[in-house]
């Protein structure tokens, strides 16, 4: 069983819930270095912790309902998610999404890279 891809099919698990459960965005934070990079879909880069937890809560705040599925494989640079999501924002207009993630880990099994993109 390979560590990292586990972490990555948490994420996705935590996002389900994070929306209406602080303890599961509190664990999504948790699974990201203290030295991490994130990429967001709508091109906003983040690259402190209190920039990370920021950046997740307004998500959550704004996307009251997801449900993920996803699939997760090792690449020669880092790990690479195939996902779908399907989704109620907070004003109640539904959306679905189809997209990839690129994840590098540091040597504490921490997120340490992640950038979303979105098929067009």
């Amino acid at each position: 069983m390979d560590t990292r891809v586990e972490i990555v099919k948490q994420y996705f698990q935590l996002s389900d819930l994070a929306s209406n459960d602080r303890q599961a965005l509190s664990a999504i934070i948790a699974l990201f270095s203290s030295k991490a990079v994130v990429k967001s879909a709508n091109g906003m880069t983040v690259e402190t912790p209190s920039g990370i937890a920021r950046f997740f809560e307004n998500f959550f705040k704004d996307n009251q309902e997801l449900r993920h599925l996803c699939h997760v494989v090792a690449t020669k640079d880092g790990y690479q998610a195939e996902w779908a999501v399907a989704g109620r924002k907070q004003m109640g207009q539904l959306f679905a999404f189809h997209g990839t993630d690129t994840y590098t880990f540091d040597q504490n099994d921490k997120i340490s890279f992640l950038q979303v993109v979105i098929d067009s």
